[in-house]
């Protein structure tokens, strides 16, 4: 007996966000949990894209760099310079 076919609008679609969709959700990722499909769509685009991987990376840095910084304080050279080389090196 052969398997019926899918109704073709049961058929699982593989879609890949293009990167100005992907480095949204990554963003806004930092702020609120991301919905089930969101998640998925961004997984399946980090899997093939190496920039946004690199972008996610760099914003992990950034987020643990201003952890430990006060929300009054302001940066001194020093510490800007950090952060550049750290986004650099990512």
């Amino acid at each position: 007996m052969r398997r019926k076919e899918l109704a073709p609008r049961l058929r699982p679609t593989l879609k890949i966000i293009p990167c100005t969709e992907a480095t949204f959700l990554i963003s806004k990722r930092q702020d609120t949990m991301l919905n089930t499909h969101e998640a998925w769509d961004l997984i399946v685009h980090l899997f093939v894209c190496k920039f946004c991987r690199r972008f996610l990376e760099q914003t992990r840095r950034l987020v643990r760099e201003f952890g430990r910084i006060q929300a009054n304080e302001s940066l001194s050279s020093d510490e800007k310079r950090k952060i550049q080389e750290i986004l650099n090196s990512a």
